[in-house]
């Protein structure tokens, strides 16, 4: 008989394709399937972040890694960068839709430029992807599918509107997904990580009370930590303990959505 973890939790087989995992939580997750078992697909738009992790990876779990640069803010590209993936690892089983990009201004001075990239990037490229991987999906039998929410899915903050704007239809796009798809055995859910100790997050927190504001709303006194808090909670919707939930959006932020 085979134990709980083997059954249910390992990803031994699985092929995940990972956008935005150079660094980050993106990094973390594709870290994480990768010792669960997972081959992994790191895609970055920049290279040297891409190779570095996929190294790593290798290099620590024995696991197979593989580098795709491609910007999705080419959105004329992204179907034939989904068929260049699919061709160079033979088939995908999971995607995490994760690659982001913040602008931290007022929202009376950001531009349209800026609107587009924060918006394209976060909710346009997770549409435009997962729509170019469903038909490989449908051929395989099924697939797992998880979108990268936020806290700002279920709130909003000053000086982030596109992102927030984003987010919250990222929390849409999941369950519009779940709503068309499911019938083809694929599973979308949402992954929604509160504030979490990564390179993007040291700039922040430079600033001591915008520190000190995040810190009083986390219940549990601590920010995420990408491979524990999230790894582990991406391993579980991508494993086969998730079946049968679809459409969903779970939050990681240390309690803060409670408060």
């Amino acid at each position: 008989m085979q134990d709980v973890f083997s059954e249910f939790f390992s990803l031994k087989g699985k092929t995940a394709v990972i956008t935005g995992s150079g660094r980050g939580i993106g990094k973390a997750i594709a870290t994480m399937f990768a010792r669960a078992g997972a081959d992994v697909v790191i895609w970055d738009v920049i290279k040297e972040n891409a190779e570095a992790t996929a190294k790593e990876i290798a290099d620590t779990t024995g696991q197979k890694t593989w580098v795709y640069i491609g910007d999705l803010l080419q959105q004329e590209k992204i179907k034939d960068y989904v068929k260049d993936i699919i061709s160079l690892c033979g088939k995908v089983d999971i995607l995490v839709n994760n690659a982001g990009v913040q602008v931290r201004k007022p929202a009376l001075e950001i531009t349209i430029e800026e609107w587009y990239r924060v918006l394209n990037t976060h909710l346009t490229a997770t549409f435009l992807v997962t729509q170019a991987f469903v038909p490989h999906f449908i051929q395989r039998g099924g697939g797992k599918v998880i979108n990268l929410g936020s806290l700002n899915c279920f709130m909003a903050v000053p000086d982030i509107m596109p992102y927030v704007a984003s987010k919250m239809g990222i929390l849409g796009l999941t369950r519009s997904m779940c709503v068309e798809w499911s019938k083809y055995n694929i599973n979308v859910n949402a992954l929604a990580p509160g504030f979490v100790a990564t390179e993007l997050t040291k700039k922040l927190f430079e600033n001591p009370e915008k520190k000190e504001w995040v810190m009083k709303r986390i219940p549990m006194g601590r920010l995420a930590d990408p491979e524990k808090d999230l790894g582990c909670l991406a391993i579980f919707l991508a494993s086969k303990a998730s079946d049968y939930i679809n459409g969903q959006i779970i939050y990681s932020d240390g309690g803060w959505t409670a408060a």
